[in-house]
């Protein structure tokens, strides 16, 4: 989960967001909160996907998912631990 924050934040998110992408790092959300993050992927989206330079694949700026308040993002966590937790056992 990112919450707001400055360029150190920007940084790490964004290579949580290529490790998730080369899948060093599966089966984890990326949770981002607050509106700046849905600004951020969608600067990602007109700028990495523009057919004469693509840059990303959309299933990349498909990894964050971006909610607005802390409540979403702990919901999703949740869920994410449910299934996780029922896979696990098998």
């Amino acid at each position: 989960m990112v919450t707001p924050g400055g360029i150190g934040t920007v940084l790490e998110l964004t290579m949580i967001w290529q490790l998730l992408q080369v899948k060093h790092v599966q089966n984890t959300p990326l949770i981002l909160v607050g509106n700046m993050w849905a600004e951020f992927v969608a600067w990602a989206r007109k700028s990495l996907l523009k057919p004469e330079l693509a840059l990303a694949s959309p299933e990349d700026l498909n990894i964050p998912i971006c909610v607005n308040t802390a409540d979403e993002a702990i919901a999703l966590l949740r869920q994410h631990h449910e299934k996780w937790s029922t896979t696990k056992s098998l």
